[in-house]
């Protein structure tokens, strides 16, 4: 029985070091707040995103730079599928911005953009980023979609990390359609589907058929830009 008992309490203190709940350095200058509570996971320590499954229901997508502007935000989806200037502000100062995006049915996390030719450093660093205010967001009650992002093979090796298995996920067909991009777009769709089993899956942008003729359900939203140019035509 002693033995038994030295066995469970191994297996506790496992656990509890994969909580974070540590502020190392003075005025938290890197913002280490954004993670405390998390369970950590992964080859490089990313916070682990619960399961969402919300309402999708008569919802429209409205993009972060406009959700002050948003009159009827209950009946939309905020999203920060934009440039990530105009999204940066949130990651220096997220307190600030709560009290607009609480009032959304639902918001996808920020995606913090990742390009091939970026380092490998900086890649991880932005995916980073993405989990952690991701998880600041879900700690402090907002009802979020967790995003996803990848880049081209190798950073499958970690832009999948934190992210909950089933549930809702989202994602963005931006910029997907130009060479080379769509196949890019593709194999990573079928990797993330392949390790994460998402129970559906939330687009804003343009339809994509290959992956309407995948195994899971996709609810697409229209983005501010097709919005635009659909005003435009008349």
């Amino acid at each position: 029985m002693k033995l038994n008992f030295q066995i469970v309490q191994i297996q506790q203190m496992e656990v509890e070091q994969t909580v974070y709940d540590k502020i190392n350095t003075a005025n938290d200058v890197i913002r280490e707040r954004y993670i405390y509570g998390a369970e950590i996971v992964g080859k490089y320590g990313f916070p682990q995103l619960p399961v969402c499954n919300p309402n999708l229901s008569g919802v429209k997508a409205v993009p972060f730079n406009l959700a002050n502007k948003e009159r009827e935000p209950k009946k939309a989806v905020c999203h920060f599928f934009i440039d990530d200037y105009l999204f940066e502000r949130y990651w220096n100062n997220p307190e600030k911005y709560k009290g607009i995006l609480e009032n959304f049915r639902c918001i996808c996390t920020p995606d913090f953009s990742l390009y091939d030719s970026m380092p490998l450093a900086l890649k991880i660093w932005q995916t980073y980023r993405s989990r952690a205010i991701a998880w600041l967001m879900h700690d402090t009650h907002l009802p979020i979609v967790p995003t996803v992002s990848w880049g081209s093979s190798d950073t499958w090796a970690y832009c999948f990390d934190g992210l909950p298995a089933g549930g809702t996920l989202a994602i963005s067909t931006n910029g997907c359609f130009a060479a080379g991009g769509r196949a890019c777009f593709l194999a990573g769709y079928g990797e993330m589907i392949r390790r994460l089993s998402p129970d559906r899956i939330l687009v804003v942008g343009q339809h994509m058929p290959e992956i309407d003729a995948g195994p899971v359900p996709v609810v697409y939203l229209e983005s501010y830009l097709q919005h635009v140019r659909a005003l435009s035509r008349g």
